[in-house]
């Protein structure tokens, strides 16, 4: 009879590099970036794991981020290529 086989599965590649982006509230003055005004920004660094991209925003932003006070927000990690708006 005939021989059935299952089609095969086809993948994309895992990224390789993520890059964080930023909810800005402010007009705020941020060093590498210069001047950055409210909306969503991507950062300036790329990271070889979605988890490393998410502790070093992190870490930006409690720096960032005076207490009690939210100046930015961290919007998520995204594949390098793609964006999050």
């Amino acid at each position: 009879m005939l021989d059935l086989k299952p089609q095969p599965r086809t993948h994309a590649p895992p990224a390789k590099r993520w890059r964080n982006y930023y909810r800005i509230y402010h007009v705020l003055n941020i060093g590498r970036l210069g001047t950055v005004f409210p909306g969503v920004h991507a950062g300036p660094d790329v990271f070889p794991s979605k988890e490393t991209a998410e502790q070093h925003a992190l870490m930006f932003v409690g720096a960032v981020n005076p207490p009690g006070r939210w100046f930015v927000e961290h919007a998520g990690a995204w594949p390098e290529g793609e964006a999050a708006n």
